[in-house]
């Protein structure tokens, strides 16, 4: 009986969840047909004002007034995003521009209109600036104002789109306002988030580099490693910057180690000795910095070079070791003569030499016996 009772029971599960799944099914399915009917009409608005503007003259004042009292609400905003994908197919013909131009003063009233709603529609919102404002000669200051309070929002997506939409067609000082506020509020974003969108900033780079290192010192440490790692994929002026953190034992160690691989992408012969000694150091609590340097001094020469790196494959740190052969693998005459030679007695060290020096010579094969 028992048994029977539990077959019934989990056959009215089943059965409930059958009838869910069609249920939701069919909803979403007339979910999606409204949506297509919203896009269908916006689009054919848009297009009769493209029109407008190809035969030489203005958006109708009428539409401008419709699309404020449409896209209050989230759903006709989504179906103009999906309504502008439809007619702006390219978003750079002369039309396409003009006509984002002339609705200008609708994405401004929307926006202060969105950042009062719940931060999903708020995040929304940013999103569909990202996409659809991206356009760098407009006059967009006071937007930029409004989204820079976006970031007050305390939801990941609403800030993250809200800086996209910023790097996108924001100045350099809405950018950095931005951050500020960010760094002010707290809350977790990725730093690697947050440096891609600065690496996406469609402006003038250096001088957004330069207002975020006049305000270095007051962001949090977090923020500094978004702007370090920024400047590392950016720019090679930082160098005298860059070893004065290296070289600061006060510093935190992770900004340390960033400006040790700074050093590797952007040659500083001021820098070669002191990672020659973070090379060498025997210390195993200090095997990060080993396994750093070994990586950066790749790209320098001379025989003090290849002795470190020769001396780095001895360690017995196995990520100190291997960044060691990789560096090495860039040397001249490395080969099977070079590893016999460089590993000696050590069996750790011929073994991580013969690693490396087989790997490459399958790379090799392989793209070799591409057609």
């Amino acid at each position: 009986m028992g048994s029977e009772v539990l077959l019934y029971g989990y056959g009215a599960v089943c059965f409930s969840m059958l009838v869910f799944n069609i249920v939701n099914s069919m909803v979403l399915k007339k979910q999606e047909m409204r949506l297509e009917r919203r896009s269908r009409a916006l689009a054919a608005q848009v297009e009769i004002q493209l029109e407008l503007i190809r035969q030489g003259k203005a958006v109708e004042q009428k539409h401008i007034r419709y699309l404020y009292r449409k896209l209050r609400r989230v759903k006709n905003l989504v179906a103009f995003d999906h309504a502008l994908e439809t007619c702006l197919e390219t978003g750079e013909s002369p039309a396409d521009l003009e006509y984002k131009r002339q609705i200008q003063p609708v994405f401004l009233q929307l926006a202060t209109v969105y950042l009062g709603r719940d931060t999903m529609q708020s995040a929304y919102y940013a999103y569909f600036l990202s996409k659809n404002q991206a356009q760098r000669h407009m006059e967009a200051d006071a937007l930029e104002k409004i989204l820079v309070q976006y970031m007050r929002k305390q939801n990941l997506y609403c800030r993250v789109n809200a800086l996209d939409a910023l790097c996108g067609f924001g100045t350099e000082e809405s950018v950095v306002e931005a951050l500020t506020v960010l760094n002010q509020e707290g809350g977790f974003i990725h730093e690697k988030i947050l440096t891609d969108g600065l690496l996406a900033f469609g402006g003038d780079h250096d001088r957004l580099m330069g207002l975020l290192w006049d305000k270095f010192e007051r962001f949090s440490g977090k923020m500094q490693m978004v702007i370090l790692n920024y400047i590392r994929y950016k720019s090679g002026g930082y160098c005298d910057r860059m070893f004065r953190i290296m070289m600061d034992p006060g510093r935190d160690k992770e900004q340390r180690l960033l400006a040790i691989r700074y050093f590797g992408r952007y040659v500083y012969e001021p820098a070669r000795d002191p990672l020659l000694l973070f090379a060498s150091d025997q210390n195993p609590l200090n095997w990060e910095y080993a396994a750093i340097s070994v990586t950066s001094l790749a790209r320098y020469t001379g025989e003090k070079v290849m002795d470190a790196l020769i001396g780095a494959v001895h360690s017995s740190n196995w990520y100190v070791r291997y960044n060691a052969a990789v560096s090495l693998e860039s040397r001249e005459g490395y080969g099977w003569d070079f590893m016999e030679a460089a590993g000696g007695n050590d069996r750790y060290a011929r073994e991580m030499l013969m690693y490396r020096l087989e790997l490459n010579n399958a790379r090799k094969e392989i793209q070799g016996g591409r057609p």
